[in-house]
């Protein structure tokens, strides 16, 4: 039985599902844990008690809950971070029929194989480039030379020795 003939339950990375679940789980435990211990302290000021073993109790809460929740967020990064090695894998599976984007530039030239790949490059690149006032076409350069198309070498700049 393929992956993609199977049901949606059979298509659910559970590993990766109780991830989250825990982050989430963790994160929301961790929270409620740090709050009820705030609140605690914030009572235990106001009352202005003497009861030590309540203070001590409060401060580890406080402690606990905010350790529980940086172990949530951590869950919840390392789950991101699976997520995204994960999921091209299945786009990639489910997208290998599809067709192609076409960009702008596919509307300029005719990329078909009758034509050599110069000659292609050529057609797609005749607009942009244009000849300068003395006919010699800007930014070419002969290969064999490393010259400009008027037969000058172009100047390097000047680097200074530190």
């Amino acid at each position: 039985m393929s992956r993609n003939d199977s049901g949606l339950l059979a298509k659910i990375n559970v590993p990766l599902a109780l991830l989250w679940l825990g982050g989430f789980i963790v994160t929301t435990v961790g929270y409620l844990v740090l709050t009820s211990s705030n609140a605690a302290q914030a009572e235990f000021y106001t009352s202005g008690s003497l009861d030590y073993a309540t203070y001590f109790s409060a401060q580890s809460g406080g402690t606990l809950g905010s350790v529980l929740i940086g172990a949530g967020v951590l869950g919840l990064l390392l789950a991101l971070a699976a997520h995204v090695i994960v999921r091209p894998a299945g786009v990639v599976a489910g997208v290998t029929d599809a067709e192609p984007a076409q960009d702008a530039l596919d509307e300029k030239a005719d990329l078909s194989d009758d034509q050599p790949d110069d000659e292609k490059l050529n057609a797609v690149n005749a607009d942009a480039v244009t000849p300068d006032e003395t006919g010699v076409t800007a930014g070419t350069t002969s290969e064999s030379t490393g010259r400009d198309a008027a037969g000058v070498e172009p100047d390097l700049e000047p680097t200074t020795a530190r």
